[in-house]
């Protein structure tokens, strides 16, 4: 329970440990790439114009995307069928500082699952085959995209 309480802390702010910004991108393309390789089958495609760096009060903030697959994920409909799907992500999101995916939550008409990282940045999979990648705390001064090398 102590876990699960910690991750919740992680992706509000309390104890974040900020990305070196010459760190990042290469990092969170990494976590991309990892995670869509367990997603073998549809095509992912990254969303244009995606990335962003943000100053906000808890500091720069780093997204660094959306990636839409070309077909639903298979096997997984409503809140059933996330069981195997994270017992195959979930070491793979360990790896790279992640936390386990939660449980199934519906937005709508949508469920998707989530996990946060040591960062501040959470990782979003929803039924229909998006993937998203957002809000890690990154050491950039100034918080420009440039300062990451975008």
């Amino acid at each position: 329970m102590l876990g699960a309480g910690l991750v919740l802390l992680a992706g509000c702010g309390a104890g974040q440990e900020p990305v070196p910004a010459e760190d990042a991108v290469a990092h969170y393309d990494a976590v991309a790439g990892a995670v869509l390789d367990e997603l073998a089958g549809p095509q992912w495609t990254p969303q244009e114009h995606q990335r962003t760096v943000r100053e906000g009060d808890e500091g720069c903030r780093y997204s660094p995307g959306v990636w839409n697959a070309d077909a639903v994920l298979d096997g997984v409909s409503g809140a059933e069928g996330w069981d195997e799907l994270t017992e195959r992500l979930d070491p793979v999101l360990a790896e790279h500082g992640f936390g386990a995916l939660g449980d199934p939550e519906r937005s709508g008409a949508i469920h998707s699952v989530s996990a946060h990282d040591q960062h501040g940045a959470e990782l979003v999979l929803d039924e229909q085959g998006r993937l998203s990648l957002r809000g890690a705390l990154v050491d950039a001064e100034p918080c420009t995209a440039e300062a990451l090398g975008l």
